[in-house]
């Protein structure tokens, strides 16, 4: 009776290993992207994201003059961190606007 068990569940691991093995193609046709998010600027082809991040790099700039023209910074405790978080957000948020 333990035999039968076992060649039960040897059956029924190699029945799930075939249906992976026939969906993997499957799924993997289905992934992709439906245009290439990309922009051509002087014949040269950059991502979006460096784009957005190269925005929102001068966007961090200028919320920094803003912020130094306020005497914010003073508040500010630990201005690589702020910065640091302040330009992943605005890149971030550029990409999720734009490029949805």
């Amino acid at each position: 009776m333990r035999s039968n068990h076992q060649s039960l569940w040897q059956r029924t691991d190699k029945r799930e290993s075939w249906i992976s093995f026939a969906i993997t193609p499957l799924l993997l046709a289905a992934v992709g992207c439906s245009g290439s998010p990309e922009f051509n600027i002087l014949g040269s082809y950059f991502p979006s994201w460096l784009v957005c991040l190269a925005i929102a790099i001068a966007l961090t700039f200028l919320a920094h003059v803003y912020a130094t023209k306020k005497k914010l910074t003073e508040e500010l405790w630990p201005l690589p961190i702020v910065y640091s978080a302040l330009l992943c957000l605005l890149s971030c948020t550029l990409w999720l606007i734009l490029f949805r």
